[in-house]
């Protein structure tokens, strides 16, 4: 099973990644496999930058997809370069949204 997992208010950051550890957590327990991404627009992209409070290497290392919305980038004045590492852009979170919706991911919004 494939997911994404959505993310756009700030405050949503440790609801969000503890829901991404658990998932990641039983799918090893389990031995199920799938892609998790998780779409990171809106407000909450600030703190996908370098200099911001939330780590995302957790993430990374566990192989989880990070989607990061250029049009909320630039809305907030962010560079590609100011990103943690890893970090992949997508030209619109909501078209990210609705192509994986397509292709039969479920949708989780925390």
């Amino acid at each position: 099973m494939n997911v994404i997992v959505h993310i756009d208010e700030t405050n949503k950051w440790p609801t969000v990644l503890s829901n991404l550890s658990h998932l990641h957590e039983h799918w090893q327990q389990s031995h199920d496999d799938g892609i998790i991404e998780l779409l990171v627009n809106g407000e909450a992209v600030t703190q996908v930058r370098q200099d911001a409070d939330i780590n995302l290497t957790d993430l990374y290392r566990r192989g989880i997809d990070v989607a990061v919305c250029n049009n909320s980038l630039q809305q907030r004045q962010i560079l590609p370069k100011q990103l943690q590492a890893e970090s992949r852009i997508v030209p619109s979170g909501i078209v990210e949204l609705v192509n994986k919706q397509h292709q039969g991911f479920a949708y989780i919004k925390p």
